[in-house]
């Protein structure tokens, strides 16, 4: 018997309901469409509800792609498996691409809000957020008291600046050797966290904060002088310099001298440490941190190795500190003696108590929280036609604004001991008591 053989159809093309449905739509979406949004001349007044119209699509496509009813193992253990968390997400990114673009733009907004000024805020906040997440995964997650945080901020400083200007490197290599550094001299300075706990620790480590401070000022005045370290403008790798919006000047070089071009390089080092933080968090090393935190000679019988997660979170929580040191020395542009103190250490504690313990999202809350609010409540004291009135706030602005920030700090905690971590899941369990889906 003959017959013919059909002909190889090739792979099944997907319809457009499948596309829609696919589970990277949505992130594709936010991640292109801000930048189209910034390249046409829509001007400013349509590009907000553009945004709007777009945000609202994401959110809903990630809603509809994700998978419900029973899940493979794979699925169940996905950063994003719930509807709610794969929206949130999506929001997310389409919100971290878009902000540069709003805050560039030729905004002027009443009562002569300090726009311009939030897009230094905005590249604060991403800096200190990612060394308060380092600090919460050694003191919130593992239970470790330290207070040496601000001696890695020098350590990376320190290294950013000998490799940076000593030793003529570059940014791109800086960053990841203080990251090194930190890693080495964490696990050094971890362990005293063998023998000792609570407040003998945070002792112990206390005296490592100073020093370190004693070390930075012989580091300057051997190599700087009094002057302090000047910081030279980074630059974008050549290989590089085929994204968007990168136009080499007649030297061939693409120098990151502006608060947009900074953003591009702070946020996506910053989320990449975040969302590495957070898987390290879901792996075995992660439990067996929470293990040590609740009780370490519990934590030893049930077969964790005590000394090697506290050595382990002391060096991966130091190593990244280190990181945000170097980079936030890059972005000021230049460090002095008095650029590190003890009150440095205790911000970051407010940071990561008001943000949320054990919680990388905490660190995010708490740093808009210390950064944001303040700003806020300079623009009120000079704009608001109500508040701007009262000379008591006009003439004593830095205690009130920390009196504020303390009652703030104080209703949050007793209202909300989770912190605005808290807060943000509340908010994020909205679209799903709405639509009636309950998220198990």
């Amino acid at each position: 018997m003959t017959g013919t053989l059909a002909p190889d159809a090739g792979p099944p093309r997907m319809t457009l309901k499948q596309l829609a449905r696919h589970k990277m739509t949505p992130f594709a979406i936010a991640i292109v469409t801000p930048f189209l949004l910034g390249s046409i001349e829509l001007g400013f007044r349509w590009q907000p509800y553009a945004a709007v119209v777009i945000l609202v699509v994401v959110a809903r496509l990630a809603w509809t792609s994700t998978p419900s009813g029973e899940q493979s193992y794979r699925q169940d253990m996905a950063l994003w498996r719930l509807p709610s968390e794969r929206s949130w997400a999506a929001v997310t990114v389409f919100a971290l691409l878009t902000l540069p673009f709003m805050f560039a733009s030729g905004f002027d907004p009443p009562m002569d809000f300090p726009w311009a000024t939030w897009f230094t805020i905005t590249n604060t906040i991403l800096i200190f957020a990612m060394g308060a997440a380092a600090f919460n995964l050694l003191v919130g997650y593992t239970g470790q008291i330290s207070l040496a945080h601000v001696a890695f901020l020098v350590l990376g400083s320190i290294t950013g600046a000998t490799v940076g200007i000593q030793w003529s490197g570059t940014f791109w290599l800086a960053v990841p050797a203080a990251g090194i550094a930190g890693a080495i001299i964490g696990g050094i300075v971890g362990l005293p966290a063998l023998r000792l706990r609570g407040l003998y620790l945070l002792l112990a480590t206390l005296g490592v904060h100073f020093v370190m401070l004693l070390a930075w000022r012989e580091y300057l005045l051997r190599n700087f002088g009094f002057v302090g370290i000047r910081f030279d403008k980074p630059t974008i790798p050549s290989w590089l310099h085929w994204l968007p919006f990168i136009n080499p000047d007649e030297n061939g070089e693409f120098l990151i001298n502006s608060q947009f071009r900074w953003y591009w390089v702070i946020m996506p080092i910053t989320v990449v440490t975040l969302l590495f933080m957070v898987n390290v968090i879901r792996t075995r090393e992660g439990r067996a941190f929470a293990a040590v935190r609740e009780r370490d000679v519990s934590a030893s019988l049930l077969g964790v190795n005590v000394a090697r997660s506290k050595l382990l979170a002391f060096a991966l929580s130091s190593a990244i500190v280190s990181m945000s040191g170097a980079m936030g020395s890059y972005y000021l542009g230049a460090r002095g003696e008095d650029s590190f103190n003890i009150n440095l250490v205790l911000n970051y504690a407010v940071i990561i108590v008001v943000g949320g313990f054990s919680s990388i999202q905490g660190a995010i809350f708490g740093s808009v929280f210390f950064w944001a609010l303040p700003e806020w409540f300079k623009w009120a004291r000079e704009e608001v036609w109500i508040i701007k009135d009262i000379d008591f706030l006009s003439d004593h602005p830095s205690e009130i604004d920390l009196a504020i920030k303390g009652i703030l700090v104080v209703i949050i905690l007793v209202y909300k001991p989770e912190g605005l971590t808290g807060v943000w899941k509340d908010v994020k369990s909205i679209p799903s008591r709405l639509s009636g889906r309950r998220e198990l």
